[in-house]
């Protein structure tokens, strides 16, 4: 497995190496980068839109994400970007839930690690909470993130499956964010966020990757 803590940088610079990442999985190659941004930045899903889903799109730095889901505020968050191939984790381009499971249950040992008390949200009072809007962090599905105790969505994710690899791109805020959310994205949910400190979380994921996926 190739692991790289890869400092900050711009948007553009960050979903490129994040497509790279992908690029590389479809050639045999499990990749996970850990990286932050220079300052506020939103992605969109790649099927939505800035006019649409921005309230002012020349109002803030934006770029479009190589997976799905919905739009995302950066620049307090740590973030991301694990790409494997299908063959390595046992799954096929049709099992989208599972390659999800795959990928995002070593990141839900490392931020317990880092003392964030997260689960899934599937089975919990936690599920369905929400309105779903343009905003990724205002609605918890069964297959998000939460604290266990409070609800609040801790880690806001997005996929993209290839005939032969699978790309997550997952962004974890650790502070209050640098803008107020309802002034950049339509219907935006209040800017709760979990503080912790996220130094020592390469590390654990690093660790929770190898472990439960032994052969990366």
């Amino acid at each position: 497995m190739k692991f790289v803590v890869d400092g900050t940088h711009d948007g553009v610079v960050n979903m490129a190496r994040d497509v790279e990442l992908r690029d590389q999985a479809d050639q045999g190659e499990f990749g996970c980068r850990v990286y932050f941004w220079s300052g506020p930045w939103v992605t969109l899903g790649r099927f939505q839109s800035a006019p649409k889903d921005l309230i002012d799109p020349t109002a803030i730095e934006w770029i479009v994400r190589p997976t799905g889901g919905k739009a995302v505020l950066h620049g307090h968050d740590v973030t991301v970007g694990l790409a494997a191939p299908l063959a390595q984790i046992g799954c096929s381009s049709r099992e989208l839930k599972r390659a999800y499971r795959a990928l995002i249950l070593p990141l839900v040992s490392a931020l317990r690690e880092c003392g964030v008390p997260c689960v899934l949200a599937e089975g919990t009072i936690h599920e369905s909470k929400g309105i779903r809007t343009s905003d990724c962090f205002a609605f918890n599905s069964a297959n998000d993130v939460v604290d266990e105790i409070t609800g609040i969505k801790v880690c806001g994710c997005a996929l993209q499956l290839t005939e032969t690899s699978v790309l997550l791109q997952a962004s974890i805020p650790y502070t209050q964010p640098l803008v107020d959310p309802s002034s950049v994205i339509r219907e935006a949910a209040p800017g709760q966020s979990a503080e912790w400190d996220p130094q020592g979380f390469p590390e654990k994921l690093e660790l929770a990757l190898r472990y439960n996926l032994v052969h990366v």
